[in-house]
């Protein structure tokens, strides 16, 4: 009897324990890995980070003497990217010793979140050197760590794969003058972050370098296709990553991983086209690095489709949407982000009403899917380069290329002449749609995302779909484009509101302002008509003056006791206590928050003020263990004493 007694007190524990830390769970999730291990990355230098403290020692003699950063007072990536480089500047960082932390904060996390692909610290160090001896530190990114997405935006002597594991060992013989005004603006480009195939999808997942892991959860996926950008700088291994986008790519994972994402305008930044197509740019943490970026950044030749601030950003009226424009679910927690902004802004005087875009999302979409069969033309050519064949269906059963990609290509030889010009005749109607629209209503606020962030175990296309679209071969055209549109869905449908944006060409903002219930992050999205990328800032800067913004090192201080949360900055997980920076932006292009605030409302959009109080944690299932372990506990107590009873 007794062993029994034990054996039922310990599973009623068990379960005691398991509701406990259910009810704890988003706190600890960074800490607690789910399903395991990430898959070691192929193509990351090994032994880089291990080795990079040596390598920059070895030739820091031109460095200038500093404090290390456990003298700067707090982990140095927290802080925003202009920050640090005015620290370097005086002194009180050491520039190499901050370059040695960073590889060493990548070396402690990308075990867990698979973040970051490749490394190099060798060039580093030398374009360290480069910039000490140049002399000047008035870059202002001066000496400051950053990652470069590994897709679309070249570096000499960097791996080029595509995300096709038949690229592997593809590298870059060039450096693009995007990534080149990054080391101008003063910037330490220190690896690649991981995103999937193509950057065809809204996860970072692929066959060459498996999933990436959200550091709110690790379980979660941070979202692509800049996933590996927008987890290195939630989780605060820097203050900028750089990312692309042709379709929600940088704002999604913003949203998802709770950070800053502009899409700026199509053809704003040096090396972008003007028309609809990939954009380049960053996630950030800081709105005034954001601007700083954008500025930094900026095509000389564009710089005059720069739209001036009004004199009463209060005079804007905002439109905002609560529907999907394909037509399927959002969440609660996705139209409660939208609701607590509309209220939000309507505190501090703005005109806010419900309208939704005038554009068809369905066809928007069908449209756009024509605009990607390029992807899968690609694929094939850089397939034949080394095959000498075309990809056929065995391929993606072997692993080298996704399904999508292979239905991509297979449409692509079907596609009939005018396809072009049909996509480009969408395009046309939907400027013009969005131009009317934007008369009324300068700003359209949405969601940036109809759900938080999947699980890393939810396919990014149903196995079912993946069946039909091996056969996509045989199809018709039309049929194929249908299937594509069916078999995109599944995803599609946690991130409807982004491809309007890049469709008409103009800039969207997400603002990490909502976490969820289950301690999940998820950001609403300002558009505009193009030209507005600073009133959106303008706008933004607003929600953080009001600090409206939640990022993960916040909501580790506030779920975790005062000294959990200081050891978690500590021991280099992700987060940590950022260094506030609310100064006015540069060269007066942003009104303060004191221009749109109405008299006396200074306080008015705290944390907890206009948004249900953080942290928001638990899920479901947490009462119910709970409540069943303690009931087991009470039930033993009750037949023990029975028995206690009959034996007397």
């Amino acid at each position: 009897m007794n062993v029994h007694r034990r054996k039922w007190s310990t599973l009623a524990a068990a379960i005691l324990l398991a509701g406990n830390l259910s009810i704890a769970a988003p706190a600890l999730a960074d800490q607690l890995p789910a399903g395991g291990q990430p898959t070691t990355v192929q193509a990351t230098n090994q032994g880089a980070s291990r080795n990079a403290s040596q390598t920059g020692q070895q030739g820091n003699a031109g460095t200038s003497a500093g404090p290390g950063l456990a003298e700067a007072g707090q982990p140095a990536n927290n802080q925003s990217a202009g920050a640090l480089a005015q620290q370097i500047r005086d002194g009180k960082i050491n520039d190499q010793a901050l370059i040695n932390d960073t590889y060493q904060q990548i070396d402690q996390q990308n075990r867990q979140l698979n973040n970051v692909i490749y490394e190099d610290p060798a060039d580093a160090n030398q374009q360290l050197r480069d910039l000490q001896k140049a002399g000047h530190k008035e870059q202002p990114f001066y000496g400051v760590p950053i990652l470069i997405k590994g897709i679309g935006q070249p570096y000499k002597g960097y791996p080029n794969t595509n995300g096709l594991p038949y690229e592997k060992d593809t590298q870059s013989h060039y450096t693009k003058n995007f990534v080149q005004r990054l080391k101008d603006l003063g910037f330490i480009i220190l690896g690649q972050t991981n995103f999937p195939e193509l950057g065809l999808i809204n996860v970072t997942n692929s066959n060459l370098y498996g999933p990436a892991h959200n550091p709110w959860a690790l379980d979660r996926n941070p979202g692509g296709s800049s996933g590996g950008a927008a987890a290195s700088v939630a989780a605060g291994i820097v203050p900028i990553a750089t990312g692309n986008d042709a379709g929600g790519s940088l704002r999604i994972p913003a949203s998802w991983s709770g950070v800053i994402g502009l899409k700026p305008t199509q053809g704003l930044i040096i090396g972008d086209p003007t028309t609809p197509s990939v954009v380049n740019f960053a996630e950030t943490r800081d709105i005034t690095d954001t601007v700083t970026l954008l500025k930094g950044l900026l095509n000389p030749k564009q710089a005059g489709t720069l739209k001036e601030l009004p004199q009463d950003l209060r005079s804007l009226k905002i439109a905002y949407s609560l529907v999907s424009p394909v037509g399927t679910p959002v969440s609660q927690d996705a139209r409660a982000a939208v609701l607590n902004a509309v209220q939000f802004l309507r505190a501090q005087g703005f005109d806010v009403v419900e309208q939704d875009s005038p554009v068809d999302g369905v066809k928007l979409m069908q449209n756009y899917y024509l605009g990607a069969l390029s992807d899968g033309s690609v694929a094939n050519f850089l397939f034949q380069q080394k095959y000498h064949r075309n990809l056929t269906a065995e391929d993606v059963k072997a692993g080298l290329v996704s399904p999508m990609t292979y239905a991509l290509y297979e449409a692509s030889r079907k596609a009939p002449q005018n396809a072009r010009q049909q996509y480009q005749g969408a395009l046309a109607t939907v400027h013009q749609q969005m131009t009317a629209f934007h008369q009324q209503y300068p700003i359209y606020l949405t969601p940036t995302t109809a759900t938080t962030a999947p699980l890393n175990s939810d396919p990014a296309f149903l196995p079912a779909d993946v069946t039909k679209l091996l056969q996509i071969k045989d199809l018709n055209f039309n049929d194929q484009m249908k299937l594509i549109y069916a078999s995109w869905l599944h995803g599609l449908s946690k991130t409807p509101f982004t491809q309007l944006a890049n469709v008409a060409g103009e800039p969207a903002l997400s603002l990490p302002t909502y976490v969820s219930a289950a301690g999940l992050p998820l950001g609403i999205q300002l558009e505009g008509a193009p030209g507005s990328d600073l009133l959106l800032l303008a706008l933004g800067k607003i929600f953080e003056d009001h600090h409206q913004f939640h990022f993960l090192n916040d909501y580790r201080a506030q779920v975790l006791p005062p000294k959990q949360a200081g050891n978690a900055a500590q021991t280099g997980l992700p987060g940590g206590q950022p260094v506030s920076t609310s100064g006015n932006l540069l060269n007066g292009h942003l009104a303060t928050s004191s221009q749109v605030t109405k008299p006396g409302s200074s306080k008015i959009g705290t944390t907890g003020d206009l948004q249900t109080k953080l942290p928001q944690t638990g899920n479901q299932h947490s009462v119910i263990l709970v409540s069943l372990g303690i009931g087991g506990l009470l039930t033993l107590v009750l037949v023990d004493t029975e028995i206690r009873h009959k034996q007397h």
